[in-house]
């Protein structure tokens, strides 16, 4: 059942990639797009872990695990927040939705204190969409590099995003993330990987 899971997964990602690009005119649509697939993936993936009632829709229209409604540690291992960094407690281990989610190694890529569809593959869809909007916008903009955080899945501010320099350090800035997130879904590490190709 996990194996279909993560293939379907895997699937819905290409579609995420490159559905917006029929939409590449309108960044507010690809946004819109992009956000309903991971919201599709992470629907199938908390129904596949027997938690679909658990999920709801926060207000920037992810769908998410709320804490309010539902104590995180039922769907995915118990944790705390450790400097930052949401980890399961000492001798809990990791849920079904938690491998769906975060990958081959929970533990090692770290969970989230409010998990949602922006942490499907460990994150990395969200990456590699806010590095294809970046050059969508790139291209409808001689080149210019967006500084509008509407257009982005992520949560940059507009000073943080002009200071990633041009749209193509900007989109290599997404891309390395999303890479580093990849990495820790499969447990492996995907820049060394590639670097001996």
């Amino acid at each position: 059942m996990l194996k279909i899971a993560v293939i379907g997964s895997f699937s819905a990602a290409a579609a995420l990639t490159f559905a917006p690009l029929a939409a590449a005119d309108d960044l507010t649509s690809a946004v819109d797009i992009e956000v309903s697939a991971l919201n599709d993936i992470f629907t199938v993936e908390a129904d596949l872990a027997g938690d679909s009632s658990a999920v709801t829709t926060n207000s920037a229209g992810f769908d998410i695990i709320n804490p309010a409604d539902m104590d995180i540690a039922t769907v995915q291992g118990a944790g705390t927040d450790v400097a930052g960094e949401y980890v399961l407690n000492s001798g809990v281990s990791p849920t079904e939705f938690d491998y769906l989610v975060y990958g081959v190694d929970p533990t090692a890529a770290g969970l989230s204190p409010d998990p949602g569809s922006y942490d499907v593959f460990n994150g990395a869809l969200t990456e590699f969409a806010d590095a294809l909007n970046v050059e969508l916008y790139a291209l409808e903009n001689n080149g210019a590099l967006d500084t509008n955080p509407a257009d982005l899945i992520g949560s940059l501010t507009p000073t943080e995003l002009s200071g990633l320099g041009t749209a193509t350090d900007a989109a290599e800035y997404f891309l390395q993330y999303g890479l580093g997130d990849l990495s820790g879904f499969l447990d492996i590490d995907i820049a060394s990987l590639l670097g001996s190709l």
